[in-house]
């Protein structure tokens, strides 16, 4: 075997302390711990009330793919909405809607089943608008399926032909607005505004251009102020509805038939909106329009064919603003 030489074994300490102290501007090192085990690592629980929130959506769910009748969803929503958030109080309410808006065709279609029944159609008929189906005597089962839809949050409405149909009752789904974001406050603001008061019927006008004009600005707020909300797309499509009815639905009311000119009263309606509102986009659609009509000296549509019709197409530059509505107003928002 062979010897350390002993003369060197001083070296050999002193390099290992020289080593071992290191200087105050050299680099520090981290030790790295060892990375958890996968079986020790555990998920982050919700908090409580989020916990809370989710169970009441899950339940909620899982009741709209069951339930028979709106009223088993809206009673759910009498117990729980005072008791959760706003978020999950928006989930709640879009949730009764889209469940409504799906439910609907079953109703009217029991309903009309209902009207075929001579002594059931007589009661119905024989009611005065606000219906209060409690005064319904002889026939309680029919007077229970009635005030069961109303419980539901549906309403039943007539045509100006005495037509019946079952909507939903915007109004009286007010009782959940407390709850709710404002962009849901504000929708149903306009939703029950039109269902209380829709702004044509058979084809035709029901309120006052200046009325329309009144719900545009207010639809016009709505997609200003909500551009990303969840009912967005269902008042930019009322909005688009709304415009075309103002700017082109001239049926019985706004044409001289013998000039075929959009009566002078329709054309200072529109010219005092645009001063009304001089900041809104929706007078700049108007005021465009207002252009295309002083093009054709005020003459809206050609001469019908003798035996036909009085009024007959419109005049292509009209036509052609008329078709653009919807892009015009796609641009602007």
């Amino acid at each position: 075997m062979k010897r350390f030489n002993l003369t060197m074994i001083p070296c050999i300490i002193a390099l290992a302390i020289v080593a071992g102290c290191g200087n105050a501007n050299d680099k520090q090192f981290t030790v790295k711990q060892p990375p958890a085990s996968e079986n020790g690592a555990q998920p982050a629980s919700p908090p409580p009330a989020e916990k809370q929130e989710a169970d009441v959506v899950k339940q909620f769910e899982v009741l709209a793919a069951q339930a028979k009748e709106a009223r088993e969803l809206t009673a759910f929503l009498d117990q729980h909405m005072s008791t959760v958030d706003e978020k999950t109080a928006d989930q709640l309410f879009i949730g009764l809607e889209n469940f409504l808006e799906g439910h609907l065709p079953v109703v009217n279609d029991n309903f009309h089943s209902l009207l075929a029944q001579p002594a059931a159609a007589d009661i119905i008929r024989g009611l005065e608008y606000p219906y209060d189906f409690s005064k319904i005597q002889n026939d309680d089962n029919l007077k229970q399926w009635l005030m069961a839809q109303v419980t539901g949050k549906l309403k039943l409405m007539a045509t100006f032909d005495m037509e019946y149909y079952w909507d939903i009752d915007y109004e009286a789904l007010q009782v959940y607005a407390p709850h709710l974001s404002d962009d849901l406050k504000d929708y149903l603001v306009i939703q029950t505004t039109e269902m209380n008061s829709p702004y044509a019927t058979d084809g035709s006008l029901k309120i006052s251009r200046d009325e329309l004009g009144t719900r545009m600005i207010e639809a016009e707020n709505y997609l200003t102020k909500h551009p990303n909300g969840p009912k967005t797309a269902a008042i930019m499509q009322l909005y688009k509805d709304y415009l075309k009815a103002y700017l082109s639905n001239y049926r019985y009311d706004a044409i001289d038939e013998n000039t075929m000119k959009l009566l002078p009263e329709v054309k200072d309606s529109y010219s005092a909106f645009v001063k009304k509102y001089p900041n809104a986009k929706t007078s700049m659609i108007t005021s465009a329009y207002l252009a295309e009509i002083d093009k054709n000296k005020d003459v809206i549509f050609a001469f019908g064919k003798q035996g036909e019709s009085i009024i007959g197409d419109a005049k292509p530059n009209i036509s052609q603003f008329w078709n653009e509505i919807s892009s015009r107003v796609d641009q602007l928002f």
